[in-house]
């Protein structure tokens, strides 16, 4: 068969196209939930801490020289999800499996995780729940023999080169499930994660009262940003350079709040949101942090431990003419007259000295 110069030049072309779109599919395939390793920072990092976008829930998993943890599992659907996440990172044993509290959108999926993969610990708090999810997640630990662990605060435990210590709940006769959440700081070198599941004020004043050492590079806010979570005392108890919020698309919760946001947009934190960037990934040597994002354009942001952090922020200024009060970030505060400015350490001292939040700024 005979071919002209310009057939040569269109079967260039064509061989051409074949192998950049075979080259566009290998790209392709280094997914975020392929097997391939491809988060900034990776090949350095001694602790990942992926933030699994499972609408709206909770699913983080620990990673450090091969040993993993997974703190909670999405609601139902998202149990495969999850599954395939982990074994797409290699692991073929979780150390530890914390469930948070019993509510669906975090535990939901993590009877189909303890099925398809071993497990060797299942940390928890024990409630009076009695539903059906809850009550086959615990034949499923059972029929698995994986050791039960009430959780305990004050507990450290060890995974790779890194630790989590149980921060909260601290009581019981919560009157509802979320305070029962199980907190955790997880700690590699000089970084630290600060980890909540759905707890909120309750528990939070009972950790700040407690007087422990909460201070955290990173906060996973509490009950998807919801503003029954993330109180003042809190986030300056905290105070992140980072707030990471797990949350749904266009959720009927409105999660996160707007109190929540303006919250932590006062502390100066960046925030990173699974519902606007999908799954979130923060790889750390113990020093520095980097973030990746799947559905964003951030490709990676590096902050150094131990730089200068300010919780002023979130300071609130009382104007005792009109006795109205702001957060110190609120313009409404940097343009008052010195001589009746007043400053509360927090939002209650306000409330009970008679003064009303400012309707702009919402404190």
């Amino acid at each position: 068969m005979r071919y002209s110069i310009e057939g040569e030049d269109k079967m260039k072309k064509l061989l051409c196209l074949i192998l950049t779109l075979t080259m566009l599919l290998t790209v392709a395939s280094c997914s975020w939930f392929g097997p391939e390793k491809y988060y900034v920072g990776e090949d350095i990092a001694k602790l990942i801490v992926h933030f699994i976008d499972v609408g709206q829930g909770d699913s983080t998993l620990l990673e450090s020289d091969g040993e993993f943890v997974l703190i909670d599992a999405g609601e139902r659907d998202y149990g495969d999800k999850v599954l395939n996440y982990i074994k797409n990172r290699g692991a073929d044993e979780l150390k530890y499996v914390i469930a948070t509290h019993p509510h669906s959108d975090h535990i939901g999926g993590m009877k189909t995780v303890i099925n398809g993969i071993d497990a060797e610990n299942f940390i928890t708090v024990e409630t009076d729940c009695s539903t059906y999810t809850w009550t086959k997640l615990l034949t499923a630990v059972d029929n698995n023999d994986i050791n039960y662990i009430d959780a305990e605060v004050g507990d450290t435990y060890s995974f790779g080169e890194a630790t989590f210590t149980i921060m909260g709940p601290l009581s019981d006769g919560y009157s509802g499930y979320n305070n029962y959440s199980v907190v955790t700081k997880v700690e590699c070198g000089d970084v630290s994660f600060m980890l909540t599941g759905d707890a909120e004020k309750e528990s939070e004043y009972e950790m700040v009262a407690a007087g422990e050492d909460l201070s955290a590079d990173v906060l996973k806010c509490g009950h998807h940003g919801s503003s029954t979570s993330g109180t003042a005392k809190f986030l300056k108890a905290v105070n992140p350079a980072y707030a990471v919020i797990s949350c749904g698309k266009n959720n009927d919760y409105g999660h996160p709040h707007r109190e929540t946001m303006q919250k932590l947009n006062a502390l100066g934190c960046d925030i990173f949101r699974t519902d606007t960037m999908g799954t979130i990934v923060a790889c750390t040597d113990g020093k520095a942090l980097t973030f990746s994002a799947q559905d964003s354009d951030l490709t990676s942001y590096t902050y150094n431990a131990g730089e200068d952090r300010s919780a002023d922020g979130l300071n609130y200024i009382g104007n005792q003419s009109s006795h109205v009060f702001h957060y110190s970030t609120c313009s409404g505060a940097k343009t008052m007259n010195e001589k009746n400015k007043v400053v509360f350490e927090n939002r209650e001292d306000a409330v009970k000295a008679g003064y009303k939040p400012c309707s702009s700024c919402n404190p």
